[in-house]
């Protein structure tokens, strides 16, 4: 009841005047059940994407809502990232919406050995549709997990869909760990723009 109450007040709010009709009088008529056809024919993502960020060792995979995000940081000291979610919807409307997700974050590192460090995370994923063909977004993962370590992973920015099957995002993102292996401690911060080229299949 509430999710049909807040259809109605953003269609009266944001969608076109195509869905509005002239009545014998000469006035306009909001035609609901036109308004809510033309949501329907909105045309979903494709299941299957591979991201790369070319500012970045940085490959994101997804399949539906599973997301697969690995990041090779560091050479000197062999720091690898890599973050499992799954991704849910709470709400979305018009090609705006906000997702939560949660996962698996794994950090390796070699510092007197190999070492990884798995730490659960939950996430919030807003985005918002400013034109047809551009999303604004902002999206954060993380968890403190006691003596374990924590992860903070924070961005936002812009994608661009010059067609159903491609995507340009550029934006910036914050990345911060602190962990822990058998007493051993490592720490490491990574913060900066970033340009991602996106192929959906």
């Amino acid at each position: 009841m509430l999710k049909n109450f807040l259809l109605i007040m953003l269609l009266t709010l944001f969608v076109p005047s195509q869905v509005f009709a002239q009545n014998e009088d000469g006035e306009e008529d909001f035609v609901l059940k036109d308004a809510l056809a033309q949501i329907k024919t909105t045309k979903k993502e494709p299941p299957l994407s591979l991201e790369a960020r070319l500012t970045e060792k940085e490959i994101i995979f997804r399949y539906k809502k599973f997301f697969v995000d690995y990041n090779y940081i560091d050479r000197d000291k062999n720091l690898n990232y890599v973050n499992l979610k799954v991704n849910n919807e709470i709400f979305s409307m018009l090609g705006s919406g906000i997702n939560w997700s949660y996962g698996l974050t794994g950090v390796s590192w070699k510092d007197d050995g190999n070492n990884f460090v798995p730490v659960p995370t939950l996430g919030m994923d807003l985005y918002i549709t400013v034109r047809p063909k551009i999303k604004i977004y902002t999206q954060f993962t993380g968890m403190p997990v006691g003596g374990l370590g924590r992860i903070y992973d924070a961005e936002t920015g812009v994608r661009y869909s010059p067609s159903k099957y491609f995507t340009i995002t550029a934006g910036y993102r914050h990345l911060s760990a602190k962990f822990n292996r058998h007493n051993n401690f490592g720490s490491f911060k990574n913060s900066g723009y970033f340009v991602g080229i996106r192929s959906d299949f």
